[in-house]
């Protein structure tokens, strides 16, 4: 039984099942979530014959810290290393009034969207609930004050393709009694896997959902995002309609500018035409240069007067401020650590 892998439900029932009395689970708990402690031998203030029993029935998942990088604008990406030799990227993004952790749900990404570098070197495995609850631990334990007020599943892979995984560790994460972060502070970033969004509106509907569009038309969207064949724009703005959205809360359309590609006037007055129908509001990103991918960004005149048509049409847009692009840590540029060093 791992401890991060269970909500505390679960973890009550299991003690219950050793012959424990439930609120054990909290105590236990209280060590890994609130004091980052992962070996029950360093619980003082539980018997030491309680540590040795559960130490002999149950484990507690502890990624490691392999290297960071610190960029100049304060941002720091992680590289963690897991037990089985796999790494996975995490980067923290330190504001005047919010901190957010960017995670990753999956060791590289099955979707190979043209201009993203995690999808490169393919697809290893799923990360588990454990793993993926974890680095909010982690780095929680290694920056300052160990403040985190914001979490956004937009790291390595797609949170919708590990679904149980993910909708597990957004359990655990958000239980009150763990003071870890609340559900209206976490956002899930989606390429738009229809049926996942699907599942998620039942199950997790609390958390922010993003859809990565980046694209106007169908044969466009294709050709940069390949998940776009099995899930036209059609079929995902159907679904989007379906998403519960609490009163004055609205879906974000996140649009990475490639600069040449999708960032002309039609694209502009395009995407206003497909998002219109949905309470949401246009975070445009412009590109992120990675090397070995052929795309550009756009000029800073091009960002603007794309901005400017989307207002006057009465849209809400937001242009995402670039964070560690010197370290590779900005949108689409996580990698696993072989490719940072071939790089």
């Amino acid at each position: 039984m791992d401890f991060k892998q269970v909500t505390a439900e679960e973890a009550e029932d299991w003690m219950a099942a050793i012959g424990e009395k439930p609120y054990r689970a909290r105590q236990v708990r209280a060590w890994i979530f609130s004091k980052g402690v992962s070996d029950f031998a360093q619980m003082t203030d539980l018997s030491k014959s309680f540590r040795e029993t559960i130490a002999q029935k149950a484990v507690v998942t502890q990624i490691t810290e392999v290297k960071r990088d610190v960029s100049a604008d304060g941002t720091i990406k992680f590289l963690f290393g897991l037990a089985d030799g796999n790494t996975i990227e995490s980067v923290y993004m330190p504001g005047a009034d919010r901190v957010t952790l960017c995670v990753s749900t999956q060791v590289g990404c099955k979707l190979n969207c043209k201009f993203c570098l995690t999808g490169k070197n393919g697809f290893a495995r799923n990360l588990s609930a454990a793993e993926i609850v974890d680095q909010l631990i982690q780095v929680k334990n290694r920056v300052p004050g160990g403040r985190v007020t914001n979490l956004v599943l937009m790291g390595m892979g797609e949170p919708l393709e590990n679904y149980d995984a993910t909708v597990k560790a957004l359990r655990i994460i958000t239980e009150p009694d763990l003071n870890l972060i609340g559900a209206r502070k976490i956002t899930l970033s989606t390429a738009g896997v229809v049926p996942g969004i699907l599942r998620l509106a039942d199950d997790f509907s609390k958390v922010k959902l993003a859809v990565s569009l980046n694209a106007t038309t169908n044969e466009k969207r294709s050709q940069i995002m390949p998940i776009n064949k099995k899930h036209p724009i059609e079929s995902l703005m159907a679904t989007l309609k379906k998403w519960p959205l609490p009163h004055g809360r609205r879906i974000t359309f996140e649009y990475v500018m490639l600069g040449g590609f999708n960032d002309s006037d039609a694209d502009a007055v395009e995407l206003g035409k497909i998002t219109r129908m949905i309470p949401s509001k246009i975070n445009l990103i412009p590109y992120n240069p990675c090397p070995g991918l052929p795309f550009e960004r756009p000029s800073t005149e091009r960002v603007e007067k794309f901005r400017s048509a989307l207002i006057k049409n009465n849209h809400t847009v937001t242009v995402r401020e670039s964070r560690g692009g010197d370290i590779l840590a900005s949108c689409g540029q996580l990698r696993q650590s072989q490719a940072v060093k071939e790089g």
